[in-house]
């Protein structure tokens, strides 16, 4: 099993380069087929991911790259995302908040409604 002391630096910057967005497209695209290959990155990339406590506050472009890297990872297919995709999430994002707040609405009616 990986361990923190023999994490590769090379390994470690090459994925938070990634995770921050700062590789161009064809560095993104070798680096999530090496994630499929290289079994050192990919052990590197989970401990990663099991170090970094703050994930929760990340940006939406930051947790969707980490998401991609996660599937290739696991299911070895490494599907870069098209520009349409961001227009598809966030309508999906979108729709799904104003239906919570709909709901949201509609719970704090009803208890209104049955406490008086």
């Amino acid at each position: 099993m990986k361990t923190l002391e023999n994490l590769s630096f090379h390994n470690i910057s090459l994925i938070e380069d990634y995770f921050d967005g700062k590789l161009s497209q064809h560095e993104t695209e070798k680096f999530l087929r090496r994630l499929i290959s290289d079994a050192e990155l990919r052990e590197d990339f989970d401990l990663v991911i099991e170090l970094s406590p703050q994930m929760v506050t990340w940006s939406l472009d930051k947790k969707r790259r980490v998401r991609l890297a996660f599937s290739t990872r696991h299911y070895g297919a490494a599907a870069l995302p098209s520009k349409g995709n961001l227009a598809k999430d966030l309508v999906a994002y979108g729709t799904a908040t104003v239906a919570a707040a709909g709901l949201l609405v509609f719970i704090s009616g009803l208890f209104v409604f049955l406490a008086s």
